[in-house]
């Protein structure tokens, strides 16, 4: 699907960095949306607000911290002053909404007309890149596929998502009967680390390759999109019920992973090895909580 997209975005004149930042980001957290769209419709909130918040901690704790372990990341400044914040106050947000004991449809919608209004932003932003920036990423991404061939790879790819998404929700679901685990617990773990596979593996295939801004920007991206369209299109379907247990546990983790990326990044503009572990070790021992608290 993001192939196809990329590949049919650049034969109508795309502009390559807004290519970047929404529908390869969007394609990341594709898995997320077909998730907990489809868990939504079929009355289980539990998972489909799980599955964001659990992927949002992984992206921070798993994909951020692994890839730091690899290789320290260099972040650009304006991540730390635009990216993050914003961030960050999408989260509060979300956590005062989630006190009152539901997220209703006006929010959600709210949520997904921000989505729009950062992809306007980013597009604005990409009017100012240096022309070298798109020259290079031009001659690295020269594609000869027809609209056709690209419009049938998307094609087959959304309904890919929409299939995968039904399978993931109704085994997950097979599984939190099986093991006795309430199906919060199922969508912060099991399906969020599965939705969470292509953040993952983006995030570390970039620092191998010395591109440490990709991985950020790829988690930071990847969570605002949750946040914003996949949370808000799924409050927008289906208002969502907030257990107590996400308002103690799961935002404040949330919350606490993307505070800590203000200190981590400003010094310096570095993300060291030794903040990389602390991070996967955070993600660990909120795990090993969940199932304590399962116990």
């Amino acid at each position: 699907m993001v192939s196809g997209a990329v590949h049919l975005a650049k034969r109508w004149g795309i502009s390559p960095l807004v290519i970047g930042l929404t529908i390869v980001a969007l394609g990341t957290s594709a898995p997320e949306m077909a998730v907990s769209l489809s868990a939504s419709l079929t009355g289980r909130v539990d998972i489909a607000i799980g599955n964001v918040v659990g992927s949002n901690i992984g992206n921070i704790g798993l994909a951020l911290g692994l890839s730091a372990m690899i290789c320290p990341l260099v972040v650009q400044s304006r991540v730390v002053r635009f990216e993050v914040p914003l961030l960050l106050g999408i989260s509060m947000l979300t956590y005062l909404m989630a006190l009152t004991g539901e997220i209703p449809r006006w929010f959600g919608t709210i949520f997904v007309f921000g989505l729009l209004g950062y992809i306007f932003l980013l597009y604005r932003w990409s009017l100012q890149e240096p022309p070298e920036v798109e020259a290079e990423f031009s001659e690295n991404n020269k594609s000869e596929k027809s609209i056709a061939h690209s419009l049938g790879r998307i094609i087959f790819g959304l309904a890919a998502l929409a299939g995968g998404g039904n399978l993931l929700v109704d085994g997950s679901v097979g599984i939190a009967r099986w093991a006795g685990l309430s199906e919060l617990i199922i969508g912060l773990t099991v399906v969020a680390i599965g939705t969470s596979i292509p953040e993952i593996i983006t995030s570390i295939v970039a620092v191998m390759r010395k591109h440490g801004d990709i991985a950020i920007g790829n988690v930071l991206g990847s969570n605002l999109f949750n946040t914003l369209g996949v949370l808000g299109a799924t409050a927008a379907v289906q208002p969502i019920t907030v257990q107590k247990a996400l308002l103690v546990r799961d935002l404040p983790v949330m919350g606490l992973l993307t505070v800590l990326l203000f200190p981590f990044l400003k010094n310096g503009l570095l993300l060291k090895r030794w903040e990389g572990l602390l991070l996967v070790l955070i993600y660990i021992g909120y795990v090993g909580i969940l199932f304590l608290d399962h116990l």
